[in-house]
């Protein structure tokens, strides 16, 4: 038997160009940043020995088979659930390989794509909910506020799941979603007295903050991908604008007064919440994004770790810098983590629900809300946003140039160590 079975089935071109296509479009859709997507290609396409050229844009792949010069494009289409993640990066291991027939990889990448949840929709709001619990005893929300956060999240969780928008619609979701939100938040501001009703009103929403997109568009940007990042980058902060004007619109609707806006988290809740917040809000990331069962623990402890190491950090340097470290350290480890446990978890799925706990976006939208609503404690917020997200992608861009001296076997690097000894 050929120790290359994979080669041996002699794909065609049109195979191999489809399949080169469909696995940047699914990397895509798993938020790698361009540069990492192309270098993957051109690793799967040396493994396969075939001349091909992608360029990977934000939104669509182009592929040219330059020999044949035939072509194809596609659109990248919405984001993979975590499930989606792992099982695409299980795929894209074995094909930088060869370990895979390409037939069988496309076949495969085309039934991850059209998957359905695994998780029950009841579930997945319940984790919807959990996660937003979380993110209010990251900002020590009182009592009150905490539970109308929970509540808010019930029908905006319910939405994403079950209303399917696309075109036009689909574009102005974070807007509507953010407007019903705060309208209801504000509301219940009015007539039950809630505390920092602005802070309150982005917690059901974070999930649509384009915090990830924002530090994706740096890190292109900063790698010379300057037509990708900078169109991701116009798209996020469009996003984030339109959000804050959401929240902005019904807070002049309801009339409610500029001094009920200030921010009032502090000493808002007892200081032990902080501790089950990263747990609290890491299993409620579980069940929403339907993560797989080998990532479980890890997701959890990363969460809690890159919390507190963070905080810890913010003792010593400014906190925009604490977060920088502290992604960079999560995004390292996470790496380290994939190459060495047998079960190989995926990188993305153990790292994102970390990155998220930190909402860098959470803090723009903040403060442009209160450009917006010209409350100037929430509008100095942005300063801080911008320097917290420049310093996250520099981190994560060091962690990535780190990354091969950890994710080496261990029997190899102990090998080298030998041999230097001995020479």
């Amino acid at each position: 038997m050929s120790d290359e079975p994979c080669r041996d089935d002699a794909p065609d071109d049109g195979e191999m160009l489809a399949l080169i296509t469909a696995v940047g479009v699914a990397l895509n859709r798993s938020s790698y940043p361009v540069t990492e997507t192309a270098k993957v290609l051109r690793e799967i396409c040396r493994a396969y020995d075939f001349d091909a050229t992608a360029q990977v844009f934000a939104t669509y792949i182009v592929t040219l088979d330059e020999k044949k010069g035939a072509t194809e494009i596609a659109n990248s289409g919405p984001g993979f659930r975590f499930d989606q993640i792992a099982a695409t990066e299980d795929v894209v291991h074995r094909l930088r390989h060869a370990d895979v027939p390409v037939a069988e990889a496309l076949a495969t990448l085309r039934k991850i794509s059209s998957a359905r949840p695994p998780v029950n929709p009841f579930l997945r709001i319940v984790g919807y909910m959990l996660m937003a619990l979380g993110f209010a005893f990251c900002f020590r929300m009182s009592f009150a506020a905490s539970v109308a956060a929970v509540v808010v999240a019930i029908p905006i969780a319910a939405i994403q799941i079950w209303f399917s928008a696309k075109g036009a619609l689909a574009a102005l979701m974070p807007f509507m979603l953010t407007f019903i939100s705060a309208l209801a938040i504000t509301l219940w501001a009015v007539h039950g007295g809630l505390p920092d009703p602005v802070r309150v009103a982005v917690i059901p929403v974070l999930t649509l903050i384009p915090g990830a997109m924002l530090t994706t568009a740096l890190i292109e940007l900063s790698a010379g991908d300057q037509i990708t990042g900078s169109s991701r980058l116009v798209y996020a902060l469009v996003v984030l604008m339109s959000m804050a004007f959401g929240l902005a619109l019904a807070i002049d609707l309801i009339g409610i007064g500029s001094q009920d806006l200030r921010d009032l988290t502090s000493q808002q809740a007892p200081y032990w919440v902080m501790w089950v917040a990263a747990p609290v809000y890491a299993v409620g990331n579980l069940m929403y994004f339907c993560t797989p069962r080998r990532a479980w623990w890890w997701t959890v402890f990363f969460c809690f770790i890159t919390f507190w190491f963070t905080n810890l950090l913010q003792h010593w340097m400014n906190a925009a810098f604490a977060g920088g470290v502290g992604m960079g350290a999560a995004l390292l480890a996470c790496w380290a983590v994939n190459a060495h446990d047998k079960n190989r978890p995926s990188v993305l799925v153990m790292f994102l629900p970390a990155f998220w706990l930190m909402v860098p976006g959470s803090m723009g939208f903040v403060a442009i809300s209160g450009a917006i609503t010209q409350d100037h404690a929430l509008s100095s917020l942005g300063t801080g946003a911008a320097l917290s997200l420049l310093s996250m992608a520099i981190c994560m861009m060091l962690a990535a140039v780190l990354a091969p001296a950890i994710t080496r076997p261990l029997r190899l690097r102990r090998s080298a160590r030998t041999g230097t000894a001995a020479s």
